[in-house]
C-alpha cells in the first residue's frame, strides 16, 4: 500500500518535497484513494497562500470547516486538515456542520482570516465521476473501487489552477480567543479518572468528572 500511495504522490507534478510528504501522509492516514481528500488539500493549499502563511506546526491558526456528517465530505475535511496542519487533535479545527464544502483559515496571532469555498463545477463534476456514480452511491468501498476508476480523481485537483478549484474571499479582520492550554491533572474524586484541571466540576468541595457530577450516588 505504502509503496503505490507514494508512486500515486509522486506523478503529481506543481507540489514542492514538503507539500509531497504531507499529501503522502495525509494518503496513508486516510487510507484510500479519492477526489475528496486532495480537493480538500488543494483548497488548504490556496488558504494559506492567500494568508501568505506557512502550514501550522502549533497552535497559532484555526479551521472552521462547514462540512457535516452523513454525506461524502470526510475526505475533503482530512485534506484541509493535512494541508494547513490545523487538526482536531490539537483543537485547532473545528466543525460548524452546514453540509457545504467551505471552511475558514484564521491566523489568531494576526487576526486575519480568508474563507474557502469548492467551487460549484469541480464539486459537481466530482460528484459526476464513476467513482461516486457507479460505486459509492451503490455501497462499494473506497478501497474496493479499482485504481483506474480512483486515480484520476485523485490526481484531477493538481492539474487545474487554484483559482478554478476554489473561492477566497479575504484576507478580513477575524478576532478569535487565543486560549492558554492546561498542564495540570486533577483525579475525580468519584471514579478516580486522571482529567485535565480545566475540565474537573467542583462538588462539596472535591473535583469530579463531567461523567460523575451530578450521577453518582453516595456510598
Amino acid at each position: 500500500m505504502f509503496d503505490k500511495h507514494r508512486a500515486i504522490v509522486n506523478s503529481i507534478e506543481g507540489l514542492n518535497e514538503n507539500e509531497k510528504e504531507f499529501l503522502y501522509s495525509a494518503l496513508n492516514i486516510h487510507g484510500h484513494v479519492c477526489g475528496g481528500m486532495p480537493m480538500g488539500y488543494v483548497a488548504g493549499l490556496a488558504a494559506l497562500k492567500a494568508l501568505g502563511a506557512e502550514r501550522e506546526r502549533n497552535m497559532d491558526k484555526m479551521v472552521i470547516i462547514n462540512t457535516g456528517n452523513g454525506h461524502a465530505a470526510g475526505c475533503f475535511a482530512d485534506g484541509v486538515q493535512f494541508a494547513t496542519g490545523c487538526t482536531f487533535g490539537k483543537g485547532v479545527m473545528k466543525k460548524e456542520p452546514k453540509g457545504k464544502w467551505t471552511f475558514l483559515l484564521i491566523d489568531k496571532k494576526a487576526g486575519k482570516a480568508v474563507k474557502v469555498t469548492l467551487k460549484n463545477e469541480v464539486l459537481r463534476k466530482a460528484f459526476s465521476a464513476p467513482f461516486i456514480t457507479e460505486y459509492r452511491s451503490k455501497g462499494v468501498n473506497p478501497t474496493d473501487i479499482p485504481s483506474e476508476i480512483a486515480e484520476p480523481g485523485f490526481k484531477r485537483p493538481f492539474s487545474l489552477k487554484l483559482e478554478d478549484v476554489v473561492e477566497i474571499e479575504g484576507p478580513f479582520d477575524f478576532k478569535i480567543e487565543k486560549k492558554k492550554p492546561c498542564f495540570n491533572l486533577v483525579e475525580c474524586s468519584v471514579c478516580g479518572h486522571v482529567m485535565a484541571e480545566n475540565y474537573a466540576k467542583m462538588e462539596d468541595g472535591k473535583p469530579v468528572c463531567v461523567d460523575c457530577i451530578n450521577y453518582h450516588v453516595d456510598r
